[in-house]
């Protein structure tokens, strides 16, 4: 029997189409491999003043123009780091993230750190207006960011939420959320290291807390800022140990060098080398 030259068409075209789908179940797409996957989750909530969160924003941004900083993110075997960005407060509010950005060279590296400078954030714009961002829900960033980092199209031998804020978990103002043993548990689970940058403006033991309820995972460790001001500095050693692989591979305990910019007051770093990190 000869079929219709369309049905032999039609007929053509599923053979083709099956192909097609046989193929890429053999050969499945590669997420990018990559040294580090890192999401900076920043607070945003109430307690934060416009002025304070943009002091976050631009210390960031000037950590990834520090060439120790630019050094260690090109340093991996690859030579390559995925990082985004996210804003958190309040489980009832919106998160702001950023896109996924590919680190792999100081053009690359310096559009990261203007889409920080460029950080559309409509929470921030409320703040001005004495809205303010609800309370702090820090559980609630993280999984929002262990959310980030498992659809993101990359496969990074280590995988990092860098959590920075100014103080305690809160309980949620209108919505159930998760909170920091959930969150923990899901780092957990998830092979994932959650860090923590406790600044120390209205609470003075915040990095004591932030090491015995935020962190978790191999090598996690807690940095402080002793004000919004010394965030700049905190930020930049912070990332230097996140993103060296020789340090951040290396024990949990310890001393670390702190790299201090010879330019900036003492009193704006804040403290010695070893205290900080644990």
């Amino acid at each position: 029997m000869t079929w219709p030259a369309s049905v032999r068409r039609i007929a053509g075209r599923f053979v083709v189409f099956w192909a097609v789908l046989a193929a890429c179940a053999a050969n499945p797409v590669r997420a990018q491999q990559v040294d580090l996957e890192i999401v900076l989750a920043m607070d945003g909530s109430g307690s934060i003043s416009a002025d304070e969160f943009l002091l976050q924003v631009i210390g960031t941004a000037a950590a990834l123009k520090d060439p120790n900083v630019r050094q260690a993110i090109l340093s991996g075997p690859t030579g390559q780091v995925a990082i985004a960005a996210v804003i958190w407060s309040d489980a009832a509010f919106p998160k702001y993230p950023t896109e996924w950005h590919l680190l792999n060279s100081p053009g690359s590296i310096d559009a990261f750190a203007q889409r920080l400078l460029n950080f559309n954030n409509p929470a921030n714009a409320s703040k001005r207006q004495g809205k303010g961002g609800g309370g702090t829900s820090i559980g609630d960033g993280i999984v929002y960011a262990l959310d980030m980092i498992r659809s993101n199209g990359f496969t990074g031998s280590r995988k990092v939420v860098d959590v920075s804020g100014d103080g305690v978990e809160t309980d949620p103002w209108f919505k159930k959320a998760f909170t920091l043993p959930d969150a923990r548990q899901m780092a957990k689970t998830q092979g994932v290291t959650v860090n923590g940058l406790a600044i120390l403006t209205d609470n003075s033991r915040l990095d004591q807390y932030y090491r015995k309820e935020v962190i978790s995972g191999h090598g996690a460790f807690v940095v402080k800022a002793l004000n919004f001001d010394a965030f700049a500095v905190a930020i930049r050693n912070k990332m230097l140990r996140e993103l060296s692989p020789v340090i951040t591979m290396g024990p949990a305990e310890g001393p670390f060098r702190l790299v201090k910019n010879q330019n900036t007051p003492a009193q704006m770093t804040g403290q010695p080398a070893s205290p900080d990190y644990k």
